[in-house]
């Protein structure tokens, strides 16, 4: 009877070493954006801190059960325990890859079963009825850039962090397309409608005006000069819709995304054209509400409505 070999790791590292270590190599490689490098540091990072409370220091000294344990003391829903289920098991993925550990302990633990609601959307009228309230309330310095950065997340369904993320260069108002970056790196030249070219161009001409116009190359700034931040971002979109007397369940950019997505699929565009638009890499995600060819997603940007203003 043959004896079997201890596992020996290439080398022995630290709970928080490895979790930095996996975040720098997956941005490195495009496999996370910035945004998603944050987000997961936070998840990994409570990780850590139980590993620390439990006297683990070591990523060879975490066993099945620790996982367990954790994932049962926390407080939170099923949908949100299956997404740090997800970002766990990546990270000992990349663990395993690297002869770091033996096995991927998530492999076998089985996620919860989750139940979809329909997911919260604005209808035409909502749309129409939001546009108007922010073309009527909000200040002349103030009104073309949040009427375009409104437009391009219910026209292009752009996730805030890719329109922040947005400079002057990825604008090409002659040919009428945007190229956005998108997760992992990827640049999507996507059409626009007149209206969205006209929005370009009013706030264009307004953003001249404003402090360090010159210096900085984001297309959407605040009122001092900066990068404009998701937190303003989404705080625009929570004070329009206050405006407009919109209650829905989740109030920010991804009600905009989801609303011009169900929008399309009620105009009845095909959903892969969808999906390319909104840069899902899973048909699955975007048949939650909703590579696409170049003049499907043109014809698809071309009949969006204009909303009133």
């Amino acid at each position: 009877m043959s004896e079997m070999i201890p596992f020996i790791p290439d080398r022995k590292i630290a709970v928080d070493e490895a979790i930095e270590e996996y975040l720098a190599y997956s941005q490195s490689i495009g496999a996370l954006s910035e945004s998603s490098v944050f987000n997961r540091r936070l998840e990994l990072n409570r990780f850590h801190r139980y590993c620390k409370s439990k006297k683990i220091e070591w990523v060879t000294d975490i066993k099945k059960h620790v996982v367990i344990m954790y994932l049962g003391s926390l407080s939170i829903q099923n949908n949100s325990k299956k997404t740090i289920m997800i970002i766990l098991t990546t990270f000992f993925d990349y663990l395993v890859t690297e002869r770091l550990v033996l096995d991927n302990l998530l492999a076998n633990i089985k996620k919860p079963r989750i139940f979809l609601a329909d997911g919260d959307y604005l209808s035409l009228e909502e749309i129409n009825r939001l546009f108007y309230a922010e073309a009527q309330t909000t200040s002349e310095k103030l009104v073309d850039r949040n009427l375009l950065l409104l437009s391009l997340f219910t026209v292009l369904c752009l996730r805030v962090a890719e329109t922040i993320q947005l400079q002057k260069s990825d604008i090409h108002l002659e040919d009428k397309r945007l190229w956005v970056k998108r997760k992992g790196g990827k640049i999507a030249k996507l059409p626009m409608n007149d209206d969205l070219v006209d929005r370009f161009h009013n706030w264009l001409d307004v953003r001249a005006q404003f402090k360090n116009a010159e210096k900085v190359p984001w297309i959407f700034i605040s009122t001092h000069g900066r990068q404009m931040t998701v937190r303003q971002a989404r705080n625009i979109v929570m004070d329009a819709l206050d405006k407009a007397e919109i209650n829905k369940r989740k109030k920010g950019p991804h009600l905009l995304r989801h609303s011009g997505a169900t929008l399309y699929l009620k105009q009845g565009e095909d959903i892969k054209t969808i999906q390319y638009l909104l840069g899902h890499s899973n048909l699955t995600t975007t048949s939650r509400y909703v590579h696409s060819d170049s003049d499907a997603l043109e014809t698809s940007i071309s009949n969006c409505p204009t909303f009133c203003t």
